[in-house]
């Protein structure tokens, strides 16, 4: 038992420093922020020659952290879990489609986003298909409503705010072997706490939209939920800067990328047919 006392009480003075230090609502003009975000999982249906299936997703817990000051922000991903696979056993008879599926988990990306708050834009860099890109946008702003509700979250003050953002969803489908993709546009709610003590727009999502620091998001009926877990005011600020490496492409022509290596890689999924 006393091999885990040390690890809980770190924690529990890590906590309190954060906490002790927040207190003070102290108007920071840069610092570092890490959170945690949870991807709830579930089943999910994918369908083949008609006949629909159901594919279990498991959960998932990544961390990632903000870099910030009074005009820039850096998002990046601190360390993940193995990408879990989700399993589908798939019928034999008459789909021509035998065996078990799995599908690893892409919900997150491993992207690094730069935004300048003072310029009203953005610059993602992903990769697709083995490719690095530099993904160049404006800062689109949604509609929010503050509801008059308040919590603290690490020692700050924060205000709820909601908005609706419409968001891409896919359908998959199997025909005689052959994998084909229908999508959708939909809209979800979405809600923000955020802190007006720390008056700079950042934030791990909805980034330059909001008078205040975002400490804590969650959306798609709390199945994506992102909590604040550590801010200091110490930072690395030559970390924070635009990236270069990749190609620039706009939102436009990135998803064209990657739905064609979505479209080569299920061709490569399409059992081969041999003639007798």
């Amino acid at each position: 038992m006393l091999k885990y006392a040390f690890p809980i009480i770190a924690t529990l003075l890590l906590q309190v420093l954060n906490t002790a230090r927040a207190q003070n609502n102290a108007p920071l003009k840069q610092g570092r922020i890490v959170y945690e975000q949870l991807i709830k999982g579930g089943k999910a249906t994918i369908t083949l020659n008609g006949n629909p299936q159901t594919m279990n997703r498991p959960d998932r817990i990544l961390r990632l952290e903000v870099l910030f000051t009074l005009e820039e922000s850096l998002r990046r991903q601190l360390e993940t879990d193995e990408r879990p696979e989700a399993e589908m056993a798939t019928p034999a008879a008459g789909s021509g489609f035998a065996g078990t599926v799995r599908m690893v988990s892409s919900f997150m990306s491993d992207a690094t986003i730069w935004h300048n708050f003072t310029e009203e834009r953005k610059v993602e860099q992903r990769e697709a298909a083995g490719k690095k890109f530099l993904v160049q946008d404006s800062i689109r702003k949604n509609t929010w409503k503050l509801t008059g509700e308040t919590k603290t979250i690490l020692g700050y003050t924060c205000q709820k705010a909601i908005s609706k953002t419409p968001v891409k969803s896919f359908n998959m489908q199997m025909q005689d072997g052959q994998m084909k993709r229908t999508e959708k546009w939909d809209t979800i709610d979405v809600t923000v706490w955020f802190t007006p003590a720390i008056a700079i727009p950042a934030g791990p999502e909805y980034q330059g939209q909001l008078p205040g620091l975002i400490l804590e998001t969650e959306s798609r009926n709390g199945s994506n939920i992102i909590r604040a877990v550590e801010i200091t005011e110490k930072v690395k600020t030559n970390d924070i800067k635009e990236p270069k490496s990749g190609k620039k492409v706009t939102q436009a022509e990135y998803m064209k990328e990657v739905e064609d290596s979505q479209k080569q890689m299920m061709e490569r999924m399409r059992p081969s047919r041999t003639a007798f």
